[in-house]
């Protein structure tokens, strides 16, 4: 951890933000902090800092230390399934069909959201690591957060990365439904396959942390999320859960929109261009026609994402720009009265740079925003060279 970071975060014990700070000069080497106590100004807790990580988990429920122990056993599992830092390192880009689904869906995020260098972007449920590592070498500075540390499992797999020294990123041992980070300090959150490990009320807490903890106008990514489908009213793979002690509860699609907008979000549901109909693979003349209808893809989308199933659920949520923090002391009606009045003026927000713009659906709207920027691109190297 680097010593400045401790002012991002968030006492977990009394909730207060910006007053935790190390407790004398810890452990280091060339590049952070890697052992030292953190100390609350405002309440006094100290918390331990492990190998790089504040251990913010304050007082965690049953349920949460069960799943973190068996995700120590399922990364003893995974080594002796042949899993090392040669494999992690090589993540998404496997021959699997798990990790093609992962590939092409981080390949669709980055090609459609705007990032820009210096932007920060929390990794919820990071367990490997990979993601916040791609995003760390994009130039973005990433922050994983887990509720494991084990190698293989959780926050210490990042030293596999780290110790390349070509990208850096911090980690956080903390829960998400008590995101340990300052209020209005980060620019996207992205979750990939992790809501689902929240029952109802935790869902809802979950949400409103990330609602918090995002400046006014940061998004959520939610990324191929476990859903309940008429086809399948469960959603969950029973097995596996029970054996490893998953906390891992499926909602309908239309639960998690309705907590995020709940929450004050902007929400709109992606489409998976990992699926040909919504991607670029061939589907015939009669599949061309339906493709090129907004209305067509939207009912196939929510079809899919109601009753058949097939895909796992995608939706980008905004935080609307002029909203600033969370108001904890405003109820669920006044944050939905806010964003009906922001949805209203959201179009003329657009139009004035008021408000972020809306993301390319499709992959010829990505294809056709790349091909602007470079465009755009060219045009300044020329005006520049003129100049």
């Amino acid at each position: 951890m680097k010593a400045e970071f401790a002012r991002e975060l968030r006492c977990p014990a009394c909730h207060s933000d910006h007053t935790l700070a190390l407790a004398g000069p810890g452990e280091s080497d060339e590049r952070e902090v890697r052992e030292g106590t953190l100390r609350c100004a405002a309440c006094a807790r100290e918390f331990a800092l492990r190998r790089g990580v504040p251990e913010l988990l304050h007082e965690p429920p049953a349920y949460l230390l069960a799943e973190a122990a068996g995700l120590e056993r399922f990364a003893e599992h995974m080594r002796a399934g042949g899993w090392d830092r040669e494999l992690v390192h090589r993540l998404p880009n496997l021959e699997h069909g798990y990790w093609y689904v992962q590939a092409r869906s981080m390949h669709q995020l980055l090609t459609t959201v705007p990032f820009v260098p210096g932007e920060s972007v929390l990794d919820v449920g990071s367990n490997t690591c990979w993601a916040a590592n791609h995003f760390a070498e994009r130039g973005l500075r990433a922050i994983a957060l887990d509720i494991a540390t084990v190698e293989l499992q959780g926050l210490y797999t990042a030293d596999w990365f780290i110790e390349d020294g070509e990208v850096f990123f911090e980690r956080v041992l903390g829960s998400m439904d008590a995101i340990p980070l300052a209020s209005s300090s980060i620019d996207y959150v992205y979750c990939c396959q992790v809501l689902h490990h929240n029952d109802r009320e935790s869902l809802r807490r979950t949400f409103a942390e990330i609602f918090r903890v995002l400046r006014p106008g940061g998004r959520l990514l939610m990324v191929n999320e476990t859903l309940k489908t008429l086809r399948d009213p469960s959603g969950v793979h029973v097995e596996g859960v029970e054996e490893f002690e998953g906390y891992e509860h499926a909602h309908w699609a239309a639960r998690y929109r309705w907590e995020a907008t709940r929450a004050g979000f902007f929400t709109d549901v992606v489409e998976p261009h990992y699926m040909g109909f919504f991607g670029d693979a061939p589907v015939g003349r009669f599949g061309v026609g339906l493709r090129r209808s907004g209305v067509a893809r939207r009912l196939y989308l929510a079809w899919l994402n109601t009753v058949r199933g097939t895909v796992s659920m995608n939706m980008i949520a905004t935080k609307p720009l002029r909203y600033v923090g969370r108001h904890e002391g405003i109820g669920a009606g006044e944050r939905l009265l806010r964003l009906a009045a922001a949805g209203l003026r959201l179009r003329g927000d657009r139009k004035r740079g008021l408000a972020p713009q809306r993301l390319p659906r499709t992959p010829e709207e990505i294809t056709e925003r790349l091909s602007g920027s470079a465009s755009e691109g060219a045009g300044v190297a020329v005006g520049s060279a003129a100049e």
